[in-house]
């Protein structure tokens, strides 16, 4: 996800879509988002497959960047044994219905590429998933040996995770919160892709990012540790 979104702006018209370039289509707005999720997971299930839940938006360069790379016909070998399921967040729209079924409430950048056991449905990749939040920054060769070490990984060594109410809880209260700096971004966000004046958006851009990046990180140590530790982290509010 880009620091600011003029950059964003600045880019799509530096890097048109190429013909035959599906990341135009690749993030989907569901009308039934539940039931498209159960029957993907259904289905990931019977025929032993990760879920790849992508989340992403096209008005950033780095979804698009992680779309190409996946529609990206040498990952064709790689792809085809894992559900992909490709969802589109708008202007930083509150998932959490979608995602706390995941044991992650909320996401912290756009893309977000979550790789997910059908029968624990735990995100397997928490620790390695935000390299892929600066996709740009990647290829599709980087993303198939990432899919393929995921896959070997998961066959091979992952456990799923014991439930910790505490940090489950602190999870959740964190999500809460992120969201409701999500809805006030977006607002600014829209009328900046509308041409519309969004005074303040560079700072709040920033501002945010702080906390998502630090929440995400401290989130990770967490579970990797199993516990949320000695002090629980405290995150300055955004003057909004």
């Amino acid at each position: 996800m880009l620091h600011k979104f003029t950059v964003v702006l600045m880019l799509i018209v530096a890097w048109p879509l190429q013909a035959g370039d599906n990341s135009s289509v690749f993030y989907v707005r569901h009308e039934d988002e539940a039931a498209v999720v159960e029957h993907t997971i259904a289905k990931a299930g019977e025929n032993q497959q990760l879920v790849a839940l992508v989340l992403g938006a096209q008005w950033c360069h780095d979804s698009r960047a992680l779309a190409d790379y996946y529609n990206d016909p040498a990952l064709a070998d790689v792809t085809e044994n894992i559900a992909l399921l490709p969802v589109d967040v708008g202007y930083l729209e509150n998932k959490h219905t979608l995602l706390s079924q995941f044991g992650y409430p909320a996401y912290f950048a756009t893309p977000t590429l979550l790789l997910i056991d059908p029968q624990t449905r735990q995100v397997i990749n928490r620790a390695t998933l935000p390299a892929w939040q600066s996709a740009h920054n990647e290829s599709a060769t980087a993303l198939q040996d990432y899919l393929q070490a995921q896959q070997l990984y998961w066959q091979t060594q992952w456990q799923p995770a014991p439930m910790v109410p505490e940090l489950e809880a602190f999870e959740t209260q964190q999500a809460s919160r992120l969201y409701e700096d999500y809805q006030r971004l977006g607002k600014l966000l829209a009328k900046e892709d509308n041409g519309q004046p969004a005074p303040g958006l560079n700072a709040q851009w920033r501002a945010v990012k702080q906390y998502r990046m630090a929440l995400q990180s401290d989130l990770i140590r967490m579970h990797q540790a199993g516990e949320i530790g000695d002090k629980t982290p405290n995150y300055s509010p955004i003057d909004w």
